[in-house]
């Protein structure tokens, strides 16, 4: 993965006092129709031409990090997050300087590696504490997410140190971690010779103000980051904090850890509607399921963009099964954002399905899951296998067990697929099994590699192994799409999930909510802005319910004013950003004028907007 900091130089004093280091990943795939609705919100500006700068960045983030200071920059939503050693003076007061230095230079060393395996941007290294920022220069749609993740594994790292030294009869060291998400206005300040890629706005004063306040090895997001990961984590709500400079309180909440096998939620909580526009789709995925339930394996490919509903088809699909069959068995892994740069996730995740677990159970609990799971499929052959998966889920195993991994490091991949093998066949003994490896196109190559070796042998097994994607074909999850084409050729059915039709989507309108006095134009707007999108049109209206353009009165929904117009709604802002950081520089310079020109052009009008612009 590329880098935009300097790991080597963080664990030293050179690197604390260096106030610049950058890094993002590299670009794929093409906007979708909606990112004009979103190009035209943003602050746009031209940067100059590049020049040489002293500024650690990755050779991809050249491309989107502006090299000079600018008169203006680009407005965009971001998490902030500050980290600040809790009590530095104190404990440096009652070091020697080196071994203070040591110290520090370790801590930032773990504090940065801990951001950049989040793709966040390491804004500013100061003297005890870390500024970074998640969404900028490149958005990803769960930058709120992998922000407070990131603040929980810095807590976690830097107690790990501080408890070395507790035990060598050094001081504790503990790290604050305030977070926040808002609009601010990203760029390059400074003089040629002394500049910053840096955020200005309200939403960094906040972040600050958190970092502040929170008690020494925790994390404290306020309200506007909150909204986006409450289904996510444990939290104690501490209230409304009187921060200073701020004239109104802000609540805040403390994040204690992450939900055990929570998912980041769509849809508006409290409201559910019957899946519309997705019945043809749904009977296919019931067919290919009677052809397993006879005995024979399928793979089936469900496509489609962000928020067409690929997670809600296959969680139908799994109720109608489940109230049918109580003998399937249904195993489910899920790929992560950033999980590009970590080998095997996806498989683990399946493994972790598999003998019902999650990631966040801790070792013991992994260790006695899988002990009786292997036990009762395998009975007395357990013990191999459970060496190899052991491995995989990264257990301390017994001097019998490590003694089975001989070979293991240069036939690694052909180990753990011979174990999954043994295992699908014993758990499909037992009746049909459903493998679902969701949100393929974040998939990591050795996962994709394990899955190819693993598809062949599930022949005359009855498995039903399927594969949700979004359309991205430069993604390394596409080689296991295009594989299994390849590989199982008439047993593969893809599925192809389409924007909702006029008529669709004012069914699911009609369904989330039963609006009274809701007027035909902002009927007509909401389905207008949200194109067939169903996640789109969830988030618009949840947006006109915060604003309290619609309200509840008992059991009913209450349109309160006339809605003129409709911006985006932040929940969206990520994921349609997230695309267009990932367009080429001159293709978003030409996203960028045309949102300007408006949704209809002529193209010779943009053509002569862009000669000019050039010249």
């Amino acid at each position: 993965m590329p880098v935009r900091s300097n790991r080597r130089a963080a664990a030293t004093w050179s690197a604390i006092a260096s106030p610049r280091a950058r890094r993002r990943r590299s670009s794929r795939s093409s906007p979708a129709r909606s990112t004009f609705w979103l190009a035209s919100t943003r602050f746009r500006a031209e940067r100059p031409p590049a020049r040489a700068t002293t500024t650690f960045v990755g050779v991809n983030a050249r491309e989107t990090m502006p090299t000079r200071p600018t008169a203006s920059g680009e407005r965009r939503s971001i998490t902030v997050l500050f980290a600040d050693i809790a009590g530095s003076t104190s404990i440096a007061e009652r070091m020697d300087p080196e071994d203070w230095t040591t110290l520090v230079g370790e801590a930032f060393k773990r504090m940065t590696s801990t951001i950049e395996h989040y793709d966040g941007t390491i804004a500013r290294l100061m003297g005890d504490g870390v500024l970074a920022f998640f969404g900028a220069p490149v958005a990803h749609e769960d930058d709120p997410e992998r922000a407070v993740r990131c603040g929980l594994d810095m807590a976690r790292v830097i107690d790990e140190l501080g408890a070395a030294q507790r035990a060598k009869g050094a001081s504790d060291l503990r790290v604050r971690v305030g977070i926040n998400t808002g609009p601010v206005v990203v760029g390059m300040i400074g003089s040629d010779t002394a500049n910053e890629y840096t955020a200005m706005g309200d939403a960094v004063n906040v972040a600050a103000r958190m970092q502040a306040t929170a008690r020494a090895g925790s994390v404290l997001v306020a309200a506007a980051t909150y909204r986006f990961i409450s289904p996510l984590v444990d939290a104690v709500d501490v209230g409304l904090l009187e921060l200073k400079g701020k004239t109104d309180a802000v609540q805040a909440y403390e994040i204690t850890g992450l939900k055990a096998g929570a998912k980041a939620a769509r849809g508006l909580v409290g409201l559910r509607a019957p899946m519309v526009g997705r019945d043809a789709q749904l009977t296919r995925l019931r067919d290919v399921f009677g052809v397993v339930r006879a005995g024979q394996a399928r793979v089936a490919c469900v496509l489609g963009e962000p928020g067409m509903g690929k997670t809600r088809l296959l969680s139908e699909l799994r109720a109608d099964i489940e109230r049918t069959d109580g003998s399937v068995r249904w195993i489910e892994g899920r790929c992560l954002s950033y999980g590009e740069t970590l080998p095997y996730h996806l498989v683990l995740d399946l493994v972790r399905s598999l003998i019902g677990v999650s990631g966040s159970s801790d070792e013991s609990q992994v260790a006695d899951a899988l002990r009786s799971v292997l036990r009762d499929l395998l009975g007395d052959g357990w013990l191999e296998t459970s060496a190899y998966l052991g491995h995989l889920l990264s257990l301390r195993l017994t001097p019998e067990q490590q003694a089975r991994l001989s070979v293991l490091e240069t036939e690694a991949i052909k180990r753990y697929v011979a174990s999954l093998i043994l295992v699908l066949r014993a758990v499909s003994a037992r009746g049909p099994v459903v493998v679902v490896c969701d949100d393929l196109h974040w998939a990591d190559a050795a996962s994709v590699d394990t899955l190819l070796q693993l598809l062949p042998s599930l022949a005359g097994l009855p498995v039903l192994c399927i594969l949700s994607s979004r359309v991205e074909r430069k993604a390394t999850g596409w080689r296991l799409i295009a594989g299994a084409r390849d590989l199982v050729g008439d047993a593969l059915t893809e599925i192809r999930l389409d924007p909702l039709s006029l008529e669709d989507s004012r069914s699911l309108v009609s369904n989330l909510l039963r609006i009274e006095s809701l007027r035909a134009d902002t009927r007509d707007l909401i389905l207008a802005k949200a194109e067939g999108n169903p996640f789109f049109v969830e988030e618009v209206i949840r947006m006109l319910i915060d604003r309290g353009a619609i309200v509840r009165e008992g059991d009913r929904w209450i349109a309160t004013e006339r809605v003129a117009s409709i911006d985006i709604p932040d929940t969206l802002q990520g994921l349609l950003l997230a695309r267009i950081d990932r367009l080429p520089q001159e293709s978003k310079r030409t996203l960028r004028v045309a949102s300007v020109i408006g949704r209809q052009f002529g193209v010779t009008i943009l053509e002569r907007i862009l000669e000019a612009k050039t010249s």
